[in-house]
This record gives C-alpha cells, structure tokens and sequence, in this order.
C-alpha cells in the first residue's frame, strides 16, 4: 500500500509540471518578451525554467541582466534532443513550470516546441505583418494537436490599444486560426517597448497568465 501510494505521488509531481511553447514563425511579434514576462510572473508562486531556442540567446541574457534569478538555458534544438530533454525534466520533477522561447523563421523549431508543449501562446502584433505568417504558425499548431490533441493554443494580442481600427482587424484575422484569443491585450506602451535587460513591470502579462490558466 505504501508503495503504491508513493507511485501515486512521484506520479502527481512528474504530471505537475507543465511547459508553455511560445510560438510564432514571424520574428518581431514579442515572443521573447513575452516568455521573459511570464517567467517573471509564475516565478511568484512557481519554480520556473525557460529554454530559450534562439540562437541569439534573447530570452537568456535578458533573465542574466536583470538578475532575475530564474534558470534559463540557451538550448541548440539541432544538436540536442528537446523532446528527450523534456521528458527528462518531467521526470525529474525540479520545476512545474518550462517556458520555450522559440526563434523567427524556423518551422522545425516551432513544431518540435509544439510537441512537447502543453500549451501553445502565439504573440500577434497589431499594425504589423504578423499575421502575414500566422497561417503557417496555425498550420504547425494544427499539425502538432493531430498527433497531441491535449494540446491547447491561444493567441495573444500585442502591441494593442494604439490603433482600434488596425486592433479589430488583427483580431479578426486571428479569430480565422480557430484558437481562442486571449481577452487580456498588452498595451503599446514605453514601458515595454523598453523593457529589454530590465526587471518586468506592468501587469498586463498576469492577467494572460491567469487567462492561459483557468
């Protein structure tokens, strides 16, 4: 009995953790700042890691800078195994929470985040191109959740409240992916656009992160 009740347990602690792939082939739509800025905000209450898959190492030397104390790996998804190195986290039950910054142009990338993501967060700029390539973000999604239904997808809205006319449009065009689009929208506002090496400030990024986790 009491072994079986410490399988139970071991079995509840690997389950725990949950990873958070933030997707969008776009380069440019604030995935980095979005992964900083929810590490930030779980990291109260979570223990939290980001892997960052972009070569220029954003995610990393932004959490170094700011010392925010949050372990952050700069992970070379073509010489390492993500999905092994994955697991292996679950397994060893260190963190509940695993943010994936992923890099811009990079298909393979995004669908090996994807794969081993249990929630999927697409950053959508208002007034730029990003929607231009939001169908080939959707399709990598889409492909993913074939093969891992369990996985969830939402689309935030960046960049928002500057231009309502541009905003309803983007929101119009991401509403076509079939995701759920986030109510909670990150403001264009100075403080982030400068946020970069910074400690995060605003609260917009709770409020999504308490959306993406109801």
């Amino acid at each position: 009995m009491c072994i079986s009740l410490c399988l139970c347990m071991c079995c509840c602690m690997v389950m725990r953790m949950k990873v958070y792939g933030v997707v969008n082939v776009k380069g440019g739509a604030g995935k980095t700042h979005a992964v900083v800025h929810l590490a930030r905000e779980a990291s109260h209450t979570r223990r939290v890691a980001v892997l960052d898959l972009d070569p220029t190492r954003q995610s990393v030397n932004w959490i170094e800078l700011a010392g925010l104390g949050i372990p952050a790996l700069a992970f070379d998804i073509k010489q390492s195994d993500l999905e092994a190195y994955v697991t292996q986290l679950r397994q060893e039950a260190d963190f509940d929470v695993i943010l994936i910054d992923t890099p811009a142009n990079d298909r393979d990338a995004a669908l090996e985040t994807l794969m081993v993501s249990d929630i999927a967060l697409v950053p959508v700029g208002v007034g730029t191109s990003d929607t231009g390539m939001l169908g080939t973000t959707e399709r990598q999604i889409k492909r993913a959740q074939q093969m891992r239904p369990a996985l969830k997808a939402f689309i935030l809205i960046n960049r928002a409240r500057f231009a309502p006319a541009r905003e309803r449009d983007t929101v119009a065009e991401a509403e076509k992916t079939g995701f759920p689009v986030l109510n909670a929208r990150i403001p264009l506002r100075g403080e982030y656009q400068a946020a970069a090496g910074k400690v995060p400030v605003g609260l917009h990024y709770g409020e999504v992160w308490k959306e993406i986790n109801k």
